[in-house]
């Protein structure tokens, strides 16, 4: 399978994969190699954000925060709006080049079941969590919204 440089660069990606990056792709029905460069930053950095503050990032509570979207045939994340608070600023905007690094890996690094998505299946749509801003890690992840910029090399 193929994974990307920047992925490892910019998202902070290592292997093995988080349980939480696992069950995002899971959940979302994404294959790794169909998140574009900016998409796994997001990822990454909600992951970190949560367990800073000591909550456990689920794919319900990412959810909450973002929805995926589609664009020259890649996924990424997008922060979503409309009552519902970020708990992370300054997201990486662009990268150029991004798909020009990049190399293989076994099936077998990433031991779960991906399924590459279809163009034609759409956007995948997961209702929010319901009562979210009630909840105790709501309110500590939207108290202060966190920055996490990229130093350089």
């Amino acid at each position: 399978m193929t994974l990307y440089a920047e992925f490892f660069r910019e998202g902070n990606f290592r292997l093995p994969m988080s349980k939480f990056i696992r069950e995002v792709l899971t959940n979302y029905w994404l294959h790794i190699s169909q998140i574009n460069a900016l998409g796994l930053p997001r990822l990454t950095r909600f992951e970190f954000i949560f367990r800073a503050n000591r909550v456990e990032p689920t794919f319900e509570k990412f959810n909450v925060f973002y929805f995926v979207t589609y664009t020259g045939g890649f996924y990424s994340f997008n922060s979503r709006t409309g009552g519902v608070k970020p708990c992370s600023r300054d997201p990486p905007k662009s990268l150029h080049d991004w798909k020009q690094k990049f190399f293989y890996i076994r099936r077998g690094v990433i031991p779960i079941d991906m399924r590459y998505r279809s163009e034609s299946e759409g956007v995948p749509r997961v209702n929010v969590l319901i009562y979210h801003t009630k909840q105790e890690w709501y309110t500590t992840l939207t108290r202060k919204v966190t920055s996490i910029i990229q130093p350089e090399e």
